[in-house]
């Protein structure tokens, strides 16, 4: 299982909490953004089941992921403790690359026992 809070403070001690909360942040508003637009284009002229709304389900579902990490990385940035709770974690790096992969899969982490973990 993915924890959420950890993945945030691992990249927030590696690269800095400015940089990280603010991929978060992209993170949520384009794909959301694209992906309601998408939707909208793809309602408009192909239906339901158009191209265009299934991409955009798609990029609004990614948007969905990045949800949590953007509210972990602000808690962790307010309570300056992205190293405290980083460094130790830097030995599984490796497994949290993978995790950052996992996050790209349109609902995988929302879907897994909600939005919190």
């Amino acid at each position: 299982m993915i924890n959420l809070r950890k993945l945030a403070a691992v990249e927030m001690a590696w690269l800095g909490a400015r940089i990280i909360v603010a991929e978060y942040a992209v993170g949520v508003v384009l794909p959301l953004v694209l992906g309601l637009m998408s939707i909208r284009s793809g309602l408009r002229g192909s239906g339901l089941f158009g191209r265009e709304a299934i991409w955009g389900v798609w990029l609004v579902s990614i948007a969905a992921n990045y949800i949590p990490l953007l509210i972990y990385a602000a808690l962790i940035a307010k309570a300056g403790t992205a190293r405290e709770e980083g460094e130790p974690e830097f030995a599984h790096a490796k497994r949290y690359r993978v995790h950052q992969v996992i996050i790209r899969t349109p609902s995988a982490k929302v879907l897994d026992n909600g939005i919190v973990t």
